[in-house]
């Protein structure tokens, strides 16, 4: 069984391939909750779930006919119940990312996020898959710039990343 996935983002078909598993992997969070770990040194938002025909109504309808962001769903899926846990570094793009899950989350306890000036890993993780490669996530690095990134669902590679990112990026919550 394959347990990989190579997206190349260097034209349009990478491109959207990327936007549809990012937001079929965060869709899937909205049913069955989890922890989610969002490694980047620049962060900033960038349209990512076509809802345009409101196919995706159903997990919320206040969605509406329209293209979701990437900050919504991230947002809706700590609601749902998810724990999201972001590392990135101290730049504009980023704090400005960050303070607008914060104002969308309030004091939401399942919501961290830690400031790293050495940070240069990426990788988008969840217990069923992680994304890794060369990709920020921002609006750059997911409509403009040639990427690569392999999705992988193999178990043991998506537990020795929960294991990394845990003991490397620690959040005052786990101390």
């Amino acid at each position: 069984m394959n347990e990989q996935r190579q997206i190349f983002l260097h034209g349009p078909l990478g491109r959207r391939q990327f936007r549809e598993v990012l937001s079929t992997m965060l869709a899937s969070l909205l049913i069955n909750p989890d922890e989610i770990w969002l490694v980047s040194p620049w962060l900033s938002d960038f349209p990512l779930l076509d809802n345009r025909s409101g196919q995706w109504n159903s997990l919320e309808p206040k969605w509406g006919s329209r293209t979701v962001s990437f900050s919504e769903l991230l947002g809706r899926a700590v609601t749902a119940g998810c724990t999201l846990r972001i590392a990135t570094r101290d730049v504009d793009s980023s704090r400005y990312f960050v303070r607008g899950l914060e104002n969308r989350l309030g004091d939401n306890p399942d919501f961290h996020y830690l400031i790293s000036d050495t940070l240069h890993s990426k990788g988008f993780l969840t217990r069923s898959g992680f994304l890794k490669g060369s990709l920020n996530y921002t609006f750059s690095g997911t409509q403009r710039n040639d990427e690569h990134v392999t999705l992988t669902q193999d178990a043991q590679v998506i537990s020795d990343a929960f294991l990394e990112f845990k003991n490397h990026y620690r959040f005052e919550a786990d101390i």
